[in-house]
């Protein structure tokens, strides 16, 4: 498989990538526009070398009051390897010296040298008259020199280009790495508004019906999408309230024969047969009366402040004849006297009223049940029963599952917990432990 740089990365990288090398070829076309620039306009000849300024510097001293060469050290090896050399010089005070054969051409500008400020005569190759000036502080003193006669390899052209090389690299790279260092920032400050919409996004559940994405906070590119995400969150939002219209009408339509088949019932003599008829029509009745609270809990509006201390309290006193008769002890503890958290009061008693119910029901008709409430908006209802087999704790919480074939209900208690949650930002789950089983329902801020 070949590397694709561009493949599986973020619009951010890819933006920062992509612009990256423009920028990167566009820095080397400048430069190569530059060269070719300088290559027509500048002329093809040979300039003087300002190298050998450090050689005259060290050479020319005073002695006596007088301006001297020292000619010996690096001049001496210069002249060995260039004859031509030659160099004059003067100071402030009109002192002159001079080395090598000087061209008579600038016989006449020795005299006001000290008058000039800039000299550069190029001539062709090994041309005599190739000459530049240079200002140098010496042991002397400041002197101005007219020097020649050793002329740098190559054309001029090619020496400015060769003393340009150490621009190109910068040039080219600093930019390149402004651009990974600036652009990332850059890019995501831009999208940092999608994604505050993408977090909105996140957020919306069955539970958030009418919730739309505000386009304010996109790019105008990423409008249409805002608008297709829209459209479609609209007709989910029809869907869901056409489901939960047909739940809460086919729940009232069966509590009325429900109702009338239970008044029936027990006006019949008594026996086992009128009895197991009481029973699955409480079973009918129980299930309506469930779907009625799926619909009743799927959308909380009624959001006030609720004391979970109180709360619990309640549930326990009215599951605690229930919780006897089934032959269980129901007891409730808490480590503070009041905590109060931001949700539905109706619908979080249901929610713990059904923990209780469920633990009633499957905890073998022995033993303890606790409800226990801690910080944060916790709350834990354990017993000792046979506990909750490992591999359908997380089937419990799907509606109408249950774990037994001859089990009561309609599967729907444990389900309406997980809705219930789910709306307060919370979650219900199994804490794992030895015996028994310990459900645990935490609410969110």
């Amino acid at each position: 498989m070949s590397w694709n740089p561009f493949g599986q990365r973020s619009l951010k990288s890819q933006l920062v990538i992509r612009f990256g090398i423009v920028l990167g070829l566009l820095m080397i076309v400048l430069n190569v526009g530059f060269l070719g620039f300088l290559y027509v306009v500048l002329p093809e000849k040979i300039d003087a070398d300002e190298a050998v300024k450090p050689v005259i510097t060290a050479a020319l001293k005073e002695d006596s009051g007088e301006l001297v060469v020292d000619r010996s050290g690096a001049l001496a090896e210069l002249t060995e390897t260039t004859p031509s050399f030659w160099f004059a010089a003067v100071d402030a005070s009109g002192r002159r010296v001079s080395f090598g054969q000087v061209p008579p051409q600038y016989a006449g500008l020795l005299s006001i040298l000290n008058d000039i400020h800039l000299v550069d005569i190029r001539g062709e190759n090994g041309s005599s008259i190739t000459a530049k000036f240079a200002d140098l502080v010496t042991a002397a003193g400041p002197v101005k020199v007219l020097y020649g006669g050793k002329p740098t390899p190559g054309t001029y052209i090619s020496n400015v280009m060769m003393g340009l090389s150490v621009v190109y690299v910068p040039f080219t790279l600093i930019p390149v790495v402004l651009v990974f260092l600036a652009l990332p920032l850059l890019v995501g400050r831009g999208l940092s508004g999608t994604t505050k919409t993408i977090g909105r996004m996140a957020s919306i559940d069955a539970n958030s019906l009418g919730t739309r994405l505000a386009k304010d906070d996109v790019v105008l590119e990423l409008h249409p999408l805002v608008n297709a995400i829209n459209a479609t969150l609209e007709r989910i939002d029809e869907d869901v309230r056409l489901r939960r219209r047909f739940f809460a009408n086919a729940a009232h339509e069966l509590r009325t024969p429900i109702a009338i088949l239970q008044t029936r019932l027990e006006g019949m003599a008594p026996g086992p047969e009128r009895s197991r008829l009481l029973k699955d029509t409480g079973r009918l009745a129980e299930t309506a009366e469930q779907l009625l609270d799926m619909e009743r809990f799927g959308n909380i509006q009624s959001w006030a402040d609720v004391d979970l201390v109180d709360l619990c309290k309640t549930v326990v006193a009215d599951c605690a004849p229930i919780a006897i008769a089934a032959g269980y002890e129901l007891g409730f503890y808490t480590p503070v006297l009041k905590m109060i958290v931001r949700g539905d009061r109706d619908s979080l008693q249901r929610a713990v009223t059904n923990l209780v119910r469920n633990a009633i029901e499957h905890a073998g008709g022995a033993g303890d049940i606790r409800v226990e409430l801690s910080e944060g908006g916790v709350i834990d209802v354990g017993d000792d029963g046979p506990g909750i087999p490992f591999g359908e704790r997380e089937k419990v919480f799907e509606p109408f599952y249950r774990s037994t074939p001859r089990q009561t209900g309609a599967g729907l208690g444990l389900s309406i917990v997980h809705q219930i949650a789910q709306s307060h930002n919370g979650s219900v789950s199994i804490v794992p432990q030895v015996c028994g089983a310990r459900l645990r329902l935490k609410l969110g801020r």
